[in-house]
């Protein structure tokens, strides 16, 4: 019986040497991935804060009648374009012809009355030297000639007076631009004060942008900014903060930013949509290349390296897009490194071994 437990003892111990393979107890051997390495430089950028806006003439003027009357004639139309001293629109008043034709009569007969006062007193007054005229009757005809004198004048003043709102029976442009708004027809009955036609200049435009009350601090007199107008092509104009409307009664809590560009622009059009970009404050900022991101669902992340050679998912959380790349706001210190590129898909962990760094 002891012979047959010490049989049994030695198979069970040459069973399990039986069973071990040689190299079965030795780790498997995993090829680290090889990557290449970045290491953070911030950059430097700045600030860009972009604004809607409009752009506006500098001059708009809406025209009005002194006269009663009817618009004979309008010969311009909304978004046509006119030039200085253009006649726009013509009255018919006949109570001002009317006049004018009275005051041309009184005229005629004032001149001729003077003129023979005038040879009456060169008349008077030779004999008065001569000592054959009395001294009344030289201070009569020195009296006439005076109120004569007075009464042409009163009466070329009435005349011009006429002439005056004559001009407005016949409105004509007094800038180069264009019709914004046209209130009267041929026929409308035009009225003092009451608008007749609007124009707005075109020889000087300007932006007008709207900027909120948290902002407005960084706006200062003389600025420069960038303007992008679509509708003119993508090349950015260049312009400067000309002033600043000191108040938000208009809005409530906007205020009104005015800026004037730098050159004059043809293409350029009252009511078209700009936007306008403010630079300001240079900042250091971390920037890494949009390839090197990792994205889980809303999630961004980014590998780094750690001090065991081993890829680690770091999750961040970015900014504005650049032309250099990302920016990162949280996550990601200035002095890592994250891997730029690595020769297969990294996973949380993985060994990895740097081949590269920049």
């Amino acid at each position: 019986m002891k012979k047959l437990k010490i049989s049994i003892w030695i198979l069970t111990i040459v069973l399990g040497l039986s069973s071990c393979k040689p190299g079965e107890n030795k780790e498997e051997v995993v090829n680290p991935l090889k990557v290449m390495v970045q290491k953070v430089a911030p950059f430097e950028k700045s600030g860009q804060f972009q604004f809607p806006g409009k752009v506006k003439a500098d001059d708009k003027l809406t025209l009005s009648t002194k006269v009663i009357g009817q618009v004979e004639q309008v010969y311009v139309d909304n978004g046509e374009t006119v030039k200085k001293g253009q006649l726009l629109l013509k009255i018919r008043s006949n109570d001002i012809s009317s006049q004018l034709d009275a005051a041309k009569a009184s005229l005629t007969e004032a001149e001729a009355a003077l003129s023979n006062t005038q040879k009456n007193y060169e008349r008077i007054k030779r004999l008065y030297d001569k000592g054959s005229a009395t001294q009344k009757e030289f201070d009569d005809i020195s009296t006439a000639q005076e109120i004569g004198k007075a009464r042409t004048e009163s009466v070329n003043q009435s005349i011009k007076e006429i002439n005056e709102l004559l001009r407005y029976t016949n409105l004509k442009s007094p800038i180069n631009g264009f019709v914004s708004q046209k209130f009267v027809n041929k026929g409308t009955m035009a009225t003092p004060g009451n608008p007749l036609i609007m124009l707005e200049s075109l020889d000087n435009l300007k932006i007008e942008i709207t900027v909120p009350e948290f902002e407005i601090g960084l706006f200062n007199q003389g600025d420069s900014v960038q303007i992008e107008i679509n509708d003119i092509g993508k090349k950015p104009l260049e312009g400067f903060v000309e002033y600043i409307v000191p108040s938000t009664s208009f809005s409530g809590t906007q205020y009104r930013v005015i800026v004037q560009l730098k050159e004059n622009n043809k293409d350029l059009k009252p009511g078209m949509f700009a936007r306008v970009n403010l630079l300001k404050n240079t900042e250091r900022k971390i920037i890494v290349p949009q390839h090197a991101l990792f994205q889980r669902g809303q999630l961004s992340g980014i590998y780094t390296v750690n001090q065991q050679g081993e890829a680690m998912l770091r999750w961040i959380r970015l900014g504005k897009e650049y032309p250099e790349g990302v920016e990162v706001l949280s996550g990601l210190e200035a002095g890592e490194q994250f891997i730029l590129s690595s020769e297969s898909k990294l996973t949380d962990g993985a060994k990895v071994e740097i081949t590269k760094s920049i």
